[in-house]
């Protein structure tokens, strides 16, 4: 049993692939067409501080190691029975298997390269001496919610990665614990985290337009430490810029399959091996994985094959010999927005119907809509991210004045990483106020105020129930992260607020008993900040999270999934229905209503657009990341000039370094003054440690000047500044677009005849009627009714 194995980053130096190029001509000329530079000459000549940027590194690594493959084979003569690469090489694996061409699989990580070479602001450690589960604990022991582990490069070698002051400030708990060695890595990005999660995102696009084969040899996947399979190849390539390098894991596969240290051939760069050594290391440290579970594991996928495959031929046949109902649209079924979603959930609620209308920042989810929202019997969260405290509290002073008793309302509770300061306040003002239901958005984790919020309103009711009074739902885009909205608060958090006087004990004892969120809103694609899922995929993995925690808290009542983001058609918010949602929440289609708390002009843009005519621009909050959101483009020159400044941000160390000509043109037309002035601006609106850092720091300072830029487009679009039109940021999704096109010649194609409300009940009948329809139609039921 023969494998090969292709090193990743960290194996590259120059002078690497001598003998090589002129070997394969053909294959070097594609590279260089397809790189637009001469991969011969980078790996042969250098520089090497250009070698080791990430956006060449990868396809230089990919390109050597291919080549040493092919002239591997051509003289040995030889064929593995697995293949498998480190990180970028897995796509070396992979062509080496025949799932991808050789120019293809360079266009992969030429992109990839470019994507991750992007990020800044990460760091990663090798940690030495230190298991899986020991990393794992110092991580959870200390809250290290910006450091993860990375690569399992052997048991007891696992590389961590995240955000890099984080990554140098956690050594000395690593050697507390035990570490033997931790060396922080040349790198700027948090590779093989969730902070790529925006190269994750904008590689997949790359990916919708290129090929994968069924490999001819088994490659061993990166992401799962098992061998591809041919249907998730293009999800588990996109998957592995995120998700950790399970090495080690894959080591011990190959291992309980009977390959030996002997049987490994390292192909890449001349000189010492770089993975063949954890090959042995792994041998020592852990072994090969348990034969028997493997074994379970291969029987499963076995009987699972048998079992579909008959079921798939008697469908065929039995599609073959059937008529076809007839297809007459007729709705036999019948069914009312009151058979929709959970009554359940309505009841805990106290809504009519399971449709939400969701925050939208600064505001724009104003008074006027929530209030609509909550005299119609529907919930709407007022969106009080980006605003003053003080004006949150007369939006909630307001809605108290204006909504009759139990009418239902909510407040957006936004997360704030780095000023966790804002949490506490805003808590503290839910709490003083009686404010009984929250929308927790863009959190990655449950943070100390959060578990205040719920504390503060758990009641036991005797006989075994415990009640919350103070509910959340939770907004996230990932299961892992509805798992802990879905799990008692965390005992380290329980531990701080107990010592500081925060909680009580009995209410700590409460919290053990319930989870910390009463519903899950699985966030799809959507407007402003956004991770672009897919609610196929999503909705039935948070279902199951939510299934297995329900049955944790029997003394709690039940816990309900909705899904938000794209849902601007009845036919959409059927679908989400279908999958097993108990309510949906709509954003941008409130945006473009009387109710809205945006300009006129905003919404005369909005009015007219269509499913294509927003984009994905840099997020001004998070541009060093790669975080992006949604917005729109017609007719607006935002998402190419913030494209604009975040690269040259990222190309440049100042704000000196930028072409002359080129800064006076940003000047001129996207700020309308100066740098200095601009500076000068912002430098009375942050703290005085702020602007000493960027008077210390160029690039703080450019950092801070763009992000200006941001600031005013929102502004601007929000106050209806024609002057800065073309500017204009508004975060908005395609759901508009088809909602748009939905009504177009209808009482509702002016947005000055539409209200949260009347969209909501437009949306429910819709897709009731379209549910109604599409059931009678597959099962052929003529004119039956139920």
């Amino acid at each position: 049993m023969k494998a090969f194995m292709f090193p990743g980053q960290g194996a590259q130096r120059v002078g690497m692939g001598e003998g090589l190029f002129e070997a394969f001509p053909q294959l070097v000329a594609e590279a260089d067409a397809v790189l637009g530079y001469s991969i011969a000459q980078l790996c042969l000549e250098g520089p090497m501080d250009r070698l080791t940027r990430t956006q060449f590194t990868q396809p230089a690594l990919y390109v050597v190691n291919a080549l040493t493959y092919l002239r591997h084979v051509r003289e040995a003569g030889e064929r593995p029975d697995f293949v498998l690469g480190h990180s970028v090489s897995e796509y070396v694996a992979l062509f080496a298997a025949g799932a991808v061409d050789f120019a293809s699989g360079l266009s992969m990580v030429a992109r990839r390269g470019a994507l991750m070479g992007g990020a800044s602001g990460g760091g990663m450690a090798a940690v030495i001496g230190l298991d899986a589960d020991g990393i794992a604990a110092v991580i959870d022991r200390n809250g290290l919610r910006d450091v993860f582990a990375a690569n399992y490069n052997t048991p007891r070698q696992i590389v961590v990665s995240g955000r890099r002051e984080a990554v140098v400030a956690a050594e000395p708990l690593f050697r507390e614990a035990g570490a033997s060695h931790y060396v922080v890595l040349p790198v700027s990005g948090a590779f093989h985290t969730p902070y790529m999660e925006a190269a994750r995102t904008a590689f997949a696009e790359h990916l919708a337009s290129l090929t994968f084969k069924a490999p001819e040899i088994p490659v061993i996947s990166n992401v799962t430490a098992r061998p591809h399979e041919a249907g998730t190849l293009r999800e588990r390539m996109i998957e592995q810029i995120t998700a950790p390098v399970r090495w080690a894991e894959s080591i011990r596969y190959l291992l309980a399959k009977g390959v030996t240290f002997a049987d490994v051939t390292e192909l890449g760069p001349a000189g010492s091996a770089v993975v063949k050594p954890m090959v042995k290391r792994t041998e020592l440290e852990a072994g090969p994985l348990d034969a028997s579970l493997l074994a379970r594991e291969e029987a499963d996928a076995a009987a699972a094959a048998r079992i579909v495959e008959p079921e798939l031929e008697t469908a065929r046949k039995a599609s073959d010999e059937t008529p076809s109902p007839r297809l007459n649209g007729h709705a036999s079924f019948r069914f009312s927005p009151e058979n929709l979603g959970s009554r359940a959930f309505c009841e805990a609620f106290g809504l009519e119907y399971p449709y939400v209308a969701g925050a939208m920042y600064q505001g724009i989810a104003s008074v006027a809509l929530v209030e609509r929202m909550a005299r119609a019997g529907l919930l709407g969260f007022f969106g009080a991210g980006g605003l003053p405290m003080a004006e949150v509290e007369r939006a909630i002073l307001r809605l108290r004045d204006v909504l009759p008793e139990g009418a239902p309302y909510g407040i957006n509770f936004i997360a704030h990483v780095n000023r966790p300061h804002l949490e506490d306040e805003l808590t503290d003002l839910l709490i003083r106020h009686g404010v009984g239901i929250i929308e927790a958005s863009a959190f990655m984790e449950v943070t100390p105020a959060l578990v205040r919020y719920r504390a503060a309103g758990l009641e036991d009711q005797g006989g075994g129930r415990i009640a919350a009074r103070n509910r959340i739902i939770a907004k996230v885009s990932r299961p892992d992260v509805a798992s802990q909205f879905l799990a008692p608060a965390p005992e380290r958090l329980l531990s701080k607020l107990l010592a500081s006087g925060a909680i009580t004990a009995d209410e700590a004892n409460l919290l053990r008993q319930v989870p910390m969120a009463d519903a899950i809103c699985v966030e799809a694609d959507s407007g402003g900040h956004t991770d672009q899922g897919m609610p196929f995929a999503l909705i039935p993995a948070v279902l199951k999270v939510r299934d297995e925690a329900q049955a944790c808290f029997a003394k709690f009542g039940p816990i309900f999934v909705g899904s938000g983001g794209g849902i601007g058609t009845p036919e959409a918010a059927a679908a989400v229905f279908m999958l097993g949602a108990d309510f949906i929440v709509t954003g941008s289609v409130n945006q473009c209503t009387v109710e809205a708390g945006t300009s006129d002009a905003v919404k005369d843009l909005l009015e007219g657009i269509n499913v294509h005519d927003t984009a994905y621009a840099p997020s001004g909050e998070m541009f060093e990341l790669g975080a992006k959101v949604q917005v729109l483009k017609k007719g607006l020159f935002f998402p190419a000039r913030a494209e604009k400044l975040v690269s040259l941000y990222r190309q440049h160390e100042s704000l000196e370094e930028i072409e002359a000509k080129l800064r006076q043109q940003i000047e001129e037309r996207y700020f309308r003054r100066s740098f200095d002035e601009v500076f000068r601006d912002v430098a009375m609106s942050y703290p005085a440690s702020e602007i000493e850092r960027a008077e210390r720091s160029p690039r703080h300072r450019m950092g801070l000047v763009f992000r200006r830029y941001f600031k005013d487009t929102t502004t601007w679009a929000l106050a209806g500044d024609l002057d800065h039109k073309v500017d204009f940021q508004v975060h908005c999704g395609p759901a508009l677009g088809a909602f748009n096109q939905r009504v177009e010649g209808s009482e509702l194609a002016s947005w000055r005849a539409r209200h949260a409300d009347v969209i909501a009940a437009r949306l429910l009948e819709g897709a009731a009627d379209v549910l109604g329809r599409r059931l009678s139609v597959m099962i052929g039921g003529g004119g039956r009714t139920r």
